[in-house]
């Protein structure tokens, strides 16, 4: 395609060759053409650098475009980013700080409970969780077929030399001087002497345990010239009787024959779950008395001996004492009857076992006789119901349970 400048100079060069003769029409007929082709090139270079202008327009806009839309998704990300680690930070901040509530809340329910507690209440129950395990394991284990119970016989008289050694201090505190030795040793022969008979053994070691026991403290006073030896044979005497011989009947206990196998667990010795059976009597006596009468307690039982207990206390006692009888002896198949009466029993007895401690202990003028059981004092203050109901049961299961078997 020629250029303008050509164009004009063809079209003039033809118009003028043109002008000449008989084609001076056909040459003004080509020029139009020449013209209106000149004008069409000229309006498409026209458009053609308006499309390119244009099209070169419209890449920059959107490179453009894309750049900032990129820039704008960077800041969104950033913006996200921040507000995701503000969220984070904000969760964390709810979460310690909910963590202190729940601690603080829990020191104050703690403090609570232990403001609510009666002072000892939770040594006693963690004496009791180091107590129960070491009862069970000597109440079940056998060290020979041929000696049963032997271990639980070997504890017990130990346990009941220091209930002993608790009595005899206080009993010193009224300048009174028993014989101490001899009642030891008293003491802890009797036990073997309770298994002896319970095994149809040296039936005659009890009387001839006694025996000497009487005769050798009389001549123990005489040669050591005390001034009152009556009143501290007797002493020696009611010491070997209340904290050894009262303490032996759970051997008797122990000793019953049979074999039972309470669910879920093996066969084993009637008389361990007998022994257990009593004790938690007994015990649940304590803690029935205990928890009634100071919810519903308004009457005193004894004042001038315990002023805390209180008539209320003392029937929550019965009450919780025959439910346990009932729960337990029904597990161990001792008829229901039998175990309503075992419960009123352990009911009433243990509760006068501890007012009669309670009567010793203000004649002696202290609170506990020992220490050694962290929360329940001396052996004596745990044992001391116990050393009523622990006889009782065994006459009566053995004439009326036991014996007729």
């Amino acid at each position: 395609m020629y250029s303008p400048v050509h164009l004009e100079f063809s079209f003039g060069d033809v118009l003028f060759s043109g002008s000449r003769g008989d084609h001076k029409q056909e040459c003004y007929s080509w020029g139009l053409r020449l013209s209106t082709c000149y004008v069409d090139t000229r309006l498409y270079c026209i458009e053609h650098d308006f499309y390119t202008e244009t099209k070169s327009m419209n890449v920059d806009d959107a490179t453009q475009q894309a750049r900032q839309r990129l820039e704008d998704a960077r800041r969104k990300a950033v913006e996200a980013a921040e507000d995701a680690r503000v969220r984070v930070r904000d969760a964390q901040d709810v979460a310690v700080t909910t963590a202190r509530e729940a601690a603080r809340d829990a020191q104050e329910r703690a403090r609570a409970v232990a403001d609510a507690m009666p002072a000892g209440l939770a040594v006693r129950l963690l004496s009791s969780m180091v107590g129960i395990p070491l009862l069970l394991g000597l109440v079940f284990f056998e060290v020979s077929p041929a000696a049963p119970g032997v271990l639980f016989v070997v504890a017990l008289a130990t346990v009941s030399v220091i209930g002993a050694g608790e009595f005899f201090r206080a009993m010193r505190m009224r300048h009174f001087r028993p014989s101490s030795i001899l009642a030891y040793i008293a003491v802890f022969v009797s036990h073997f002497a309770a298994w002896s008979v319970s095994r149809s053994v040296l039936e005659q070691l009890l009387p001839a345990l006694l025996v000497v026991l009487l005769i050798g403290t009389l001549i123990h006073q005489v040669v050591r010239r005390e001034s009152e030896p009556l009143v501290n044979t007797g002493v020696t005497l009611l010491g070997v009787f209340y904290a050894g011989w009262l303490m032996s009947y759970l051997i008797q206990l122990r000793s019953f024959p049979g074999i039972v196998a309470p669910k879920p667990f093996p066969e084993t010795p009637f008389g361990a779950w007998v022994v257990l059976y009593i004790m938690a009597m007994t015990w649940t006596t304590d803690a029935g008395a205990y928890f009634i009468g100071r919810r519903f307690g308004q009457r005193k039982l004894a004042p001038s001996l315990s002023p805390n207990k209180t008539i209320e206390g003392a029937l929550g006692g019965i009450v919780f004492a025959v439910l346990m009888g009932l729960a337990w002896g029904s597990w161990i198949n001792i008829p229901v009857i039998h175990c309503i009466i075992l419960g009123i029993l352990c009911g009433v007895l243990g509760q006068i076992g501890d007012l009669c401690e309670s009567a010793m202990k203000r004649d002696v003028g202290i609170k506990d006789f020992g220490g050694i059981m962290p929360g329940h004092g001396g052996v004596l203050d745990r044992f001391d119901s116990l050393l009523f109901t622990a006889p009782v049961c065994y006459y009566y299961l053995v004439t009326l349970v036991v014996g007729g078997k």
